[in-house]
């Protein structure tokens, strides 16, 4: 655990924050290569990048206020129960976006609202291949963001007496207690379907099938990885027997499937572009 990385000019550099803004970065960029790949014009995919994170910070910082604002500590010294509580406190707080607290899944959905209005805006075609190109950010988003979770000794685990466990440090909300690693385990699950996105990406059938395959991969391994996450952080519902990722991932996998289909028949009907055809 190394919550501060290295200080400049007297300010502290945080590790999670850091690895957060390279894993933007290297998102941009590679999505960026292949939206140019896919014959993409620079400023398209310039302004859909700068749109989609800004969507996708917003997203995350909203989610985190609405669904994990209980238990955050209020300026009067009691401790939110909800969301009404910490807003009445802090109404800029979803807007904070510097500030540690978000949800992965609040930044797939603020980055997909912002950015598909802005396709729709600037009549782009094939969005549904747009989807495609966000992959690999969103996988090497987890591998590297992850990774500053576990630095940052956020998204801790629960007790374990597994051989591969870990120990925080004093200080840290499960000091002294052996643990899951599951911020490892998610940087595992971003490394591993990287490796999986460059080997399959040019067999897909239509566009968006890499970001179907990519949704419901993830929403399966989340739903697990929420059972030995220990974090007060995560939101709890129906008295506490589900997290709110649990929640988002039992409405994402029907909803990804139904998605999967569509494509599926569309592309057979003729009515969706196959990858390897050109952009009309």
């Amino acid at each position: 655990m190394r919550p501060v990385l290295f200080e400049v000019l007297g300010q502290s550099v945080h590790s999670y924050s850091l690895l957060v803004a390279v894993a933007t970065a290297t998102g941009v960029v590679v999505g960026t290569a292949l939206g140019r790949r896919d014959g993409r014009s620079w400023r398209d995919m310039v302004d859909l990048a700068v749109v989609a994170v800004i969507g996708g910070l917003l997203g995350a910082k909203v989610f985190h206020t609405l669904f994990e604002a209980a238990g955050h500590h209020l300026t009067d010294g009691r401790i939110a129960t909800g969301v009404l509580d910490l807003i009445a406190d802090d109404p800029w707080h979803w807007a904070r976006l510097f500030e540690a607290g978000y949800v992965f899944y609040g930044a797939v959905v603020g980055a997909f609202l912002i950015g598909w209005l802005f396709m729709v805006r600037r009549a782009l075609p094939d969005k549904w291949s747009v989807g495609d190109y966000a992959t690999p950010a969103l996988l090497a988003g987890i591998l590297i963001g992850r990774l500053g979770c576990f630095l940052g000794g956020c998204c801790h685990g629960r007790a374990t007496d597994l051989p591969w466990a870990v120990t925080f440090p004093h200080g840290h909300a499960a000091a002294g207690i052996a643990v899951h690693p599951v911020q490892l385990y998610d940087a595992a699950f971003g490394a591993i379907g990287l490796v999986a996105v460059a080997l399959l990406y040019n067999k897909r059938r239509f566009g968006g099938e890499a970001l179907c395959a990519f949704f419901f991969c993830y929403a399966l391994y989340r739903f697990g990885t929420e059972l030995v996450r220990a974090d007060a952080d995560r939101g709890v519902w129906l008295g506490g027997s589900l997290s709110t990722s649990q929640l988002v991932a039992l409405v994402t996998l029907p909803l990804t499937l139904y998605a999967w289909r569509r494509g599926l028949r569309l592309v057979r009907a003729g009515k969706l572009r196959k990858p390897s055809e050109p952009l009309p």
